[in-house]
């Protein structure tokens, strides 16, 4: 006899489950990931707040309190401190707590500063001291709806920003000024890496750090054409690059002028040739800047990594060049400085 209770599932029936599936799993997985960030952040936040009890009972009776280690912490670094004190690092100025390079930039830093007793909040670009707000943060793609709540700060900021550039006019290019999220670019002027760095700090920012792929494509479809001139050194090819935040010391260890990270998971867009720091800079004790390369008429750029990707000269650029050539022609003259604004 026949009984219909006994047929399998149709074709059908098994197409619309699996979609189903797939999309409480595009639901869920998100939703999992927001919370488990949150969970470690919660963490983070109490145990850097225990540091500062540690240091407060400290200081009270004039004992050194333990400090748990904060290596097991998910998701962390091991504490850093402003002044390298081993035994004691209520010593210190400032004491850090940093996300990992699997979650940098996912995670927030946070900073406690001994003196003020205070502890503040450093992430995608916006800091403070109100934890809520630093958990809002956790989940809100691009800063969006932090960006819609705040546009009367950032309405305030905007307008303080554009008083600095036209205050120092003298250091910025006409009519460079873009926004991104929290950021405002404008380029400044800098032969070398380290005025242009100067000049980004007297609008009250730093050289950019492009830590992801958007940013970096962000910057070059704003700025190809403005930092575009002619290398008389390469028949008048062109030539376009600016500095960018990251430097190196003269035994090429790197850091950012901002203190960021690039996000996990955005390889470091070096030029294939500067794996190594050079033995030139090296035995002559030279530091260098980076610069973010995005048109080169000699061709070497592309033979040695590719274009738009970041690549290293001299700290001082033209003055550590004893001939620069007839022309006296040098390709650097600006820097891309970053501002928050939220």
């Amino acid at each position: 006899m026949y009984h219909k209770e006994n047929e399998g599932f149709s074709l059908l029936e098994l197409v619309v489950v699996i979609a189903v599936l797939a999309i409480l799993s595009a639901v869920a997985m998100p939703f999992f990931s927001c919370f488990r960030r949150t969970a470690m952040t919660t963490a983070a936040k109490q145990f850097i707040t225990t540091i500062r009890k540690s240091c407060e009972i400290e200081e009270a009776f004039q004992e050194t309190q333990f400090i748990s280690n904060s290596d097991k912490l998910s998701g962390y670094e091991t504490i850093s401190t402003s002044s390298n004190t081993d035994n004691d690092v209520c010593n210190s100025e400032s004491i850090t707590l940093a996300p990992n390079i699997n979650y940098s930039n996912l995670l927030p830093t946070f900073i406690y500063n001994t003196s003020e007793k205070k502890i503040t909040f450093l992430f995608k670009g916006i800091t403070g001291s109100d934890f809520n707000t630093c958990l809002g943060l956790i989940c809100d793609n691009n800063n969006q709806k932090y960006i819609a709540k705040n546009q009367e700060t950032i309405s305030l900021n905007r307008q303080n920003l554009l008083d600095a550039i036209n205050t120092n006019s003298n250091v910025v290019m006409p009519e460079s000024y873009s926004e991104r999220g929290c950021s405002a670019y404008t380029l400044v002027n800098g032969s070398s890496w380290e005025e242009a760095q100067e000049n980004a700090k007297k609008l009250g920012g730093n050289l950019t750090t492009p830590n992801n792929l958007s940013e970096s494509k962000f910057l070059i479809d704003q700025y190809t054409e403005k930092l575009s001139n002619e290398d008389p050194n390469w028949d008048n090819g062109v030539r376009a690059g600016a500095w960018i935040g990251l430097k190196s010391d003269s035994l090429g260890n790197l850091t950012f002028a901002d203190g960021q990270k690039l996000d996990a998971g955005f390889k470091s867009p070096y030029g294939g040739s500067q794996e190594d720091y050079p033995d030139e800079y090296r035995n002559n004790n030279v530091s260098s800047g980076y610069h973010l390369l995005i048109k080169d008429p000699s061709g070497h750029a592309q033979a040695h990594g590719g274009l738009n990707t970041w690549w290293r000269e001299p700290n001082t650029g033209r003055d550590y060049y004893d001939d620069l050539g007839e022309n006296n022609y040098w390709g650097y003259n600006y820097g891309i400085a970053e501002v928050p604004i939220c």
